[in-house]
């Protein structure tokens, strides 16, 4: 039997996800750029700096797996909330050219573990099983491990600077770790667990604590980034395609290659228009969002 083409009931969260990822989502703090691009692609940012309109806009799948991941944020936070009352959630901060919020922000002395500084700052990224069984060293089709990669850097650069931006504006708060937690939407088999040893909540999720001394030198590399971005767009200039890859190394994109980033960006049709290289806003062909 195949399912129908057109469905009438299923899709309704779905639709409304959609019908919502329409509407862009401002900034923490109304800067330009955002901490959440971090490791993205110049010439986007700077997009969304002019307030370009998508010529390819966040499908019906996207907003599906963006909204569940929205689903799972804001429940855990309700979860952190019960056991650690002292909480922040969603703690804006930045600087003139960009801004961003953290998931949650834990005094120290909640959580009952020996760690220095005043509070934990806390990530969660919501991720298929590929990308989680590259965290934490799953073959999952073997049932073996392999050399765990841990999270994302760009993950980490965007607590990190979460981070910064919380402790540059409130010199009382001292963050030493960052906490990234991870979680797939489908567990690892029984059997399998049992044959890895993986126990409990590990069957789906991963917690990791990362040092300042690994976040910080990474979060201010990008943060100098993103100063060179701003220059840019400050002139009157949309960046060349210049993102950075999950090394950390510099990545030439290009629309219609080979690279995942352009395939799901919602620019792809203006920048091949555009073409590569520094472009001066007013020879582009960008139509800005509030126009018809």
């Amino acid at each position: 039997m195949e399912p129908v083409k057109n469905p009438v009931v299923t899709h309704l969260l779905a639709k409304k996800m959609w019908e919502k990822s329409q509407t862009p989502k401002p900034t923490a703090l109304n800067t330009p750029l955002r901490y959440s691009s971090s490791f993205g692609c110049a010439r986007q940012q700077g997009y969304n700096a002019f307030d370009a309109k998508p010529t390819e806009p966040m499908d019906e799948a996207g907003a599906w797996v963006t909204g569940l991941g929205t689903i799972v944020h804001e429940a855990l936070q309700d979860a952190i909330l019960e056991v650690f009352p002292d909480a922040q959630f969603e703690v804006a901060s930045g600087t003139e050219y960009i801004s961003g919020s953290c998931d949650a922000l834990i005094p120290v002395s909640n959580l009952g573990v020996d760690v220095s500084g005043t509070h934990v700052l806390w990530e969660l990224k919501t991720m298929g099983t590929y990308s989680f069984d590259k965290q934490v060293g799953w073959n999952r089709m073997r049932g073996e491990f392999k050399y765990p990669e841990g999270p994302a850097k760009k993950a980490i650069v965007q607590a990190g600077m979460n981070a910064l931006g919380i402790m540059g504006a409130n010199p009382e708060i001292e963050i030493e770790y960052i906490i990234m937690g991870s979680t797939t939407f489908e567990a690892l088999s029984i059997n399998k667990a049992e044959k890895m040893g993986v126990e409990n909540y590990n069957r789906f999720l991963a917690e990791f604590w990362i040092p300042r001394s690994e976040w910080e030198p990474q979060a201010l590399a990008e943060i100098r980034r993103a100063e060179g971005i701003h220059y840019a767009i400050t002139a009157g200039y949309l960046p060349d395609r210049i993102a950075l890859d999950d090394d950390g190394d510099v990545l030439y994109l290009t629309p219609g290659g080979k690279n995942w980033q352009c395939d799901y960006c919602s620019f792809k049709s203006l920048c091949q228009q555009d073409g590569e290289g520094q472009v001066w806003i007013n020879q582009s062909n960008l139509t800005r969002r509030n126009e018809d």
